[in-house]
């Protein structure tokens, strides 16, 4: 199936559930936020006691959460990437490590949809249609780059078999399947898709981390798995396809950050409602005490704009099709750059001033706010966004697009992109 072929069907899917694609998105997620509202209570102690969220998972396949933006003929829902984006903000609200589970979920499947191949759709989207659920593994020891990973897939004597070490293989323990990043014998990359279950794949529980401490980060060893020709995504040839795959990925991560905002949001109003004003106010209550209802505001204005910035980037996601120039498909990734720096920000900024309207007595580890900002710290560090004011400047001034997958160094001029292979070893030789 071609890429023109997966866009048609995608977009068709949003309209075959008998009711319009706004209709359908609107039910799914009133019944998604009265879910997760039943989520928020064991959250803290779930995070205390560090307690899988397994019941959680099941209760999300059982409204195809996990399928909801898989098409209607296989069994998903045929939602689009708006609603999902609204969705894992829902999910991170209430609790930050549930919440980035399905970042890599999603990402594998926006994957299948834009550059699987006929096989490959027809089998692993009815997996997912059926609630599969897609782990990852990625990162490797020592942060290389990608396109250098050790992790490898070799043929001998006509089978093919992936070995190699992975860190922070997020969401591992709760999938049906496991997406691995390899490289090639060519040296350019695929993700290999495996089972927890198969010879050779072990699957530590070894993650950690002070924040996100459910979700299953731990590191995976994969010894010699045999694996066949259909396991193999390989990476897309074409530039544009590859930068809307990498910024739907990176648009997830600014969703959780944004979903932690607003559940800190929450947390910050319900304790305005009951504490004192801050020492030195003279209020009694905080309602009376003008700057911290003043300081409350301005949360709220900085994840109200948080959302709409993320929302905006994956209406635009939406827009794109295969005919879409290349140059349109980059000025929508930087929208998305322009997404995760204010997601992050934001996040940082209201888990950590939740407290000043809380006062002292609210940093009691009875209460967990805390979760609040350490998954949001251990969740912005994911890649450096300090460089990404910097790309998007040189984007604006000069034309040169960032490395798709950490939306920032390094830097290939648009011109170049447009006439370069999707090769690893060429984009990154020629790369600045």
């Amino acid at each position: 199936m071609t890429a023109a072929q997966a866009d048609s069907l995608v977009a068709a899917s949003a309209t075959v559930t008998g009711a319009t694609g706004e209709e359908a998105s609107v039910r799914f997620l009133e019944e998604l936020r009265a879910r997760v509202a039943t989520f928020r209570d064991e959250a803290p102690s779930r995070d205390r006691e560090r307690r899988y969220p397994f019941d959680e998972v099941e209760q999300l396949r059982n409204i195809k959460f996990w399928a909801l933006n898989v098409p209607v003929e296989f069994g998903g829902l045929g939602l689009d990437r708006r609603t999902l984006i609204q969705a894992i903000i829902a999910v991170s609200s209430v609790d930050g490590s549930l919440g980035q589970l399905p970042q890599n979920h999603f990402a594998t499947v926006e994957r299948l949809l834009l550059s699987g191949s006929p096989e490959q759709r027809e089998f692993y989207l009815r997996e997912l249609g059926s609630g599969a659920i897609f782990g990852n593994a990625t990162a490797e020891p020592g942060e290389r780059r990608p396109g250098e990973a050790h992790t490898t897939v070799v043929e001998r004597d006509g089978r093919l078999y992936l070995s190699g070490r992975k860190v922070y293989a997020t969401g591992s323990l709760f999938g049906d399947f496991i997406a691995v990043q390899a490289r090639n014998e060519a040296g350019g990359q695929e993700t290999v898709v495996v089972r927890p279950d198969d010879q050779g794949v072990v699957i530590h529980d070894d993650w950690d981390s002070f924040g996100q401490r459910t979700t299953g980060s731990g590191s995976a060893e994969f010894d010699d798995v045999e694996v066949q020709p259909i396991q193999l995504l390989s990476r897309s040839s074409d530039p544009a396809t590859t930068y809307r795959i990498s910024a739907l990925s990176q648009l997830i991560h600014a969703a959780i950050d944004t979903g932690l905002a607003e559940g800190a949001l929450y947390e910050a109003l319900a304790l305005a409602r009951r504490v004192h004003g801050g020492r030195g106010s003279g209020a009694a209550e905080f309602r009376d005490d003008v700057l911290g209802v003043a300081h409350l505001g301005e949360l709220r204005i900085a994840t109200t704009a948080a959302r709409r910035l993320v929302e905006s980037a994956a209406r635009r996601l939406d827009s794109l099709g295969p005919d879409t120039a290349l140059s349109a498909v980059i000025d929508v990734f930087y929208e998305v750059v322009q997404a995760k720096v204010l997601s992050t920000r934001t996040a940082l900024s209201v888990t950590t001033d939740l407290f000043d309207v809380g006062g002292s007595s609210s940093t009691k580890p009875a209460f967990g706010l805390d979760r609040y900002w350490r998954d949001a710290r251990t969740h912005t560090l994911h890649d450096a966004v300090r460089w990404k004011p910097y790309s998007l400047g040189k984007w604006l001034i000069d034309e040169e697009v960032a490395d798709a997958w950490s939306l920032a160094r390094p830097l290939l001029p648009l011109v170049d992109l447009e006439n370069a292979a999707d090769d690893p070893v060429a984009f990154y030789g020629s790369a600045r």
